[in-house]
């Protein structure tokens, strides 16, 4: 009776330290903190949308693939920053930017 008792102690303790274990490397996998070089934080988003509007007033007939490529073009667009930039970002930001000039683009 006490061998019984000693192995469901030893089974609970490995199972307590297992699961453990297996918590604290998911938490390692979890983003806790921003990426460095995340833009989409409002100065980012701002400085894009800024971008967008100067390249939009150029030529505002373009279609959103011509302004994707003028606003790669930009001198102020950091590529290295802004590397996950693409049309589909554009879009969005398109759209986020008629709440502020609902005829934008339209």
């Amino acid at each position: 009776m006490i061998r019984i008792e000693i192995i469901q102690w030893l089974m609970m303790s490995g199972f307590v330290v297992a699961l453990g274990l297996s918590i604290w490397k998911f938490y390692l996998f979890l983003p806790n903190k921003p990426l460095p070089n995340d833009e989409r934080d409002p100065q980012s988003v701002q400085k894009l949308q800024e971008i967008m509007v100067e390249c939009n007033r150029i030529d505002p007939e373009m279609d959103e693939e011509t302004l994707f490529q003028r606003m790669t073009e930009h001198n102020d667009f950091d590529s290295k920053y802004f590397w996950r930039f693409n049309l589909n970002r554009l879009r969005h930001l398109i759209e986020a930017y008629r709440f502020i000039d609902t005829n934008f683009r339209r």
